[in-house]
């Protein structure tokens, strides 16, 4: 039987798909978006999976940069629009679909995977994040970027959308994020935080060889690019 926090979900994603690029708080959620894209440090012959994709900004975003974007939503609106959005567009792909099961891909499919501003929709999110493990490749890269719990008015916002939002199951800090990560086999986890720290993007890597795309100078264009962020593992002791 599904969630009811998923069919919630699908219902308010549904009715906001015709506003989501252009309604109030569009430009901030594309900026987080083409933050989260630029963490992944993204190489040509990556695939790149979006969860919790929406409209497909990302995956357009992504796509000159990638081999394959695809985009993955609960949403048949937002799905729709997606794809509307990207017609001409000849690398991506958008699939419509649940994140609380199995997804719908091979072991190992994609390189990258970037989720903005949707995990606190996810019902199942250690399940989600072990099935993110799955799909990726060795040496795939993760972003997870959503409000951080631990900062105080996202504390109370969360507790207010717990009671208020049907499909709204819980903001996490990004030390509990990258816990988790850990936890399903991810290694290098880190964190930085924007906005006040009201806001967290939290990166994770499967272990795994180098591939030929991740050259010395590669490599070390991706540290400089984040040596401001935080790094795990982190005490599982900590709290949430």
């Amino acid at each position: 039987m599904e969630d009811s926090r998923t069919a919630a979900a699908r219902t308010h994603f549904d009715r906001w798909s015709h506003t989501y690029e252009r309604g109030r708080g569009a430009a901030r959620l594309q900026g987080v978006q083409t933050a989260a894209v630029a963490a992944l440090a993204l190489y040509r012959d990556d695939a790149l999976l979006d969860l919790g994709c929406g409209t497909g900004a990302a995956v357009r975003q992504a796509a000159p940069l990638v081999r394959r974007a695809v985009g993955f939503d609960l949403s048949p609106a937002m799905i729709a629009q997606a794809r509307n959005l990207a017609a001409g567009i000849g690398n991506v792909d958008f699939r419509e679909g649940d994140v609380s099961g199995p997804l719908p891909f091979a072991d190992g499919e994609f390189t990258a995977i970037v989720c903005t501003t949707a995990f606190h929709h996810f019902p199942k999110p250690l399940d989600t994040i072990a099935e993110m493990a799955r799909v990726l490749a060795p040496r795939g890269r993760v972003v997870i970027a959503d409000a951080n719990r631990r900062h105080p008015a996202v504390f109370v916002f969360d507790l207010a959308l717990r009671r208020l939002q049907r499909s709204h199951v819980g903001f996490r800090s990004p030390t509990q994020l990258m816990r988790d990560l850990c936890a399903a086999g991810f290694a290098d986890a880190s964190m930085c935080t924007i906005g006040g720290l009201s806001y967290a993007f939290v990166r994770g890597e499967k272990p795994g060889p180098l591939t030929p795309s991740e050259t010395m100078p590669n490599l070390t264009r991706h540290k400089a690019r984040h040596a401001q962020w935080t790094a795990g593992p982190v005490d599982p002791r900590h709290r949430r």
